[in-house]
């Protein structure tokens, strides 16, 4: 199984984690961290900048919400969920499945 390990990120925050030629947004709502793909399925935006708030983040560019454990989109602009990688929080940081 690929992985990446990064430190924990302060809550309601997201950082860009760049791997095996994508990009994964690493982000904390309420102290749980979550790993979703850094790409808004309505206009295949980046979702990096977005508001990350009770378990969700919202596209910085149309607004949408993406569940951020499930990837669904809530609204009508975007009907594909978005990836979600499974995390693992360890004393050292998060590490990030890929596969």
């Amino acid at each position: 199984m690929r992985e990446i390990t990064h430190p924990k990120i302060p809550d309601s925050s997201s950082a860009v984690l760049e791997a095996g030629g994508r990009s994964i947004l690493l982000c904390n709502s309420g102290g749980t961290h979550y790993a979703i793909e850094n790409r808004c399925t309505h206009q295949e935006s980046p979702l990096a900048g977005g508001r990350v708030r009770n378990g969700f983040i919202s596209c910085p560019l149309h607004g949408v919400r993406f569940n951020l454990k499930t990837g669904e989109p809530i609204g009508d602009l975007a009907r594909l969920r978005v990836k979600t990688f499974a995390v693992i929080e360890t004393d050292d940081g998060i590490v990030v499945a890929l596969d």
